[in-house]
C-alpha cells in the first residue's frame, strides 16, 4: 500500500534523527516518503542537524503544534493515505499480555493492516491506544467515537479538516472524523513508545503549554459540546477533557 510519512517537529532537529527518522529507517521506509514539517524560524538550525540520508523533504510548516497539522493537511493532495507521527517516537509496540509489551515485527505491514481495516469499517481516521501501558490496553480494535492521540495515527487526508484546537488537536481531529464517518478505528493492542521527556528536550516542552492547553480545551468546549465534557481538574493545574457520544456516554 502507498501512503506518505509526515513528521511535524518542534526544536528536536538532532534527537528526531536518533528517535523516529531512525525507526523510520530500520523499518525499511523508503526516506523519500518522510516528509518533516517544521515553523519557518526553525528550518535553517534543521538543515544543519538533519541526517540528510534518514528523509525525504524538509518542509516549511507553520508556527505551533495547529498550525502544522494544518499545514501537513493542506500540503498533501486530498484522499491520499497518510501517517503521522511525532518526532520522538522509538518504536510502535504491541500488546503480549497485561504486563508486557513487545515492538511489532514490521511496521509496514502494521500500516497496512490498519488502513485496510479502516477501509473496511468506513472509517479514514485510524490510530492507536493512547497509554503506553500494557495492564490498560486490550485485544481489541474500537469502532465508534475514541480518542486517535496524534502522537502516531493514519488519515485518509482531506482538506475539508481544519483545526482550531491547540495542543488538543487530536481530540479536535477525532470528533470530526467521528462526525464526517460515524466511526473512528483504534487499536488497543498497539501503542507508540516515546523518547524520555527528562531527555528529549524540545515539542511542547519549550512552549507555554499551559496556555495553549487553556485555548484548546475552551475552544473544545465551545466548538463541541455534544461531544466534550470537563474532567475534574488535574493537580497541575490544568483542565482536562473526556469524548462522549451523542447519547452522553463517556469515552476513552
Amino acid at each position: 500500500m502507498q501512503y506518505q510519512i509526515a513528521i511535524p517537529s518542534h526544536a528536536r532537529s538532532e534527537a528526531i534523527n536518533t528517535f523516529s527518522l531512525r525507526y523510520l529507517a530500520d523499518q525499511g521506509i523508503s526516506r523519500t516518503d518522510v516528509r518533516i514539517f517544521v515553523a519557518p524560524d526553525q528550518v535553517a538550525d534543521y538543515q544543519r542537524n538533519l541526517d540528510p540520508g534518514l528523509y525525504g523533504e524538509l518542509v516549511t510548516g507553520a508556527i505551533g503544534v495547529r498550525g502544522n497539522h494544518n499545514a501537513i493537511t493542506n500540503y498533501y493532495p486530498d484522499g491520499i493515505p497518510l501517517v503521522r507521527m511525532d518526532d520522538d517516537v522509538r518504536y510502535i509496540a504491541q500488546l503480549i499480555n497485561e504486563k508486557r509489551l513487545e515492538p511489532v515485527h514490521s511496521l509496514r505491514e502494521t500500516i497496512a493492516f490498519a488502513f485496510e481495516q479502516a477501509h473496511l469499517a468506513g472509517a479514514s481516521l485510524w490510530g492507536l491506544y493512547p497509554i503506553d501501558n500494557p495492564y490498560f490496553m486490550k485485544d481489541r480494535i474500537r469502532s465508534g467515537l475514541s480518542f486517535i492521540i496524534g502522537q502516531f495515527f493514519g488519515a485518509i487526508n482531506h482538506h475539508d479538516e481544519v483545526l482550531g484546537a491547540e495542543i488538543k488537536e487530536d481530540y479536535e481531529r477525532s470528533i470530526q472524523r467521528y462526525i464526517k464517518d460515524g466511526r473512528v478505528l483504534r487499536f488497543d493492542f498497539l501503542t507508540a513508545i516515546a523518547g524520555k521527556v527528562g531527555g528529549n528536550k524540545g515539542g511542547l516542552q519549550v512552549m507555554d503549554r499551559a496556555a495553549m492547553n487553556e485555548q484548546g480545551t475552551d475552544y473544545l468546549l465551545a466548538n463541541y459540546p455534544e461531544y466534550v465534557v470537563l474532567k475534574k481538574s488535574r493537580r497541575n493545574g490544568y483542565r482536562e477533557i473526556r469524548l462522549k457520544d451523542g447519547a452522553n456516554r463517556q469515552t476513552a
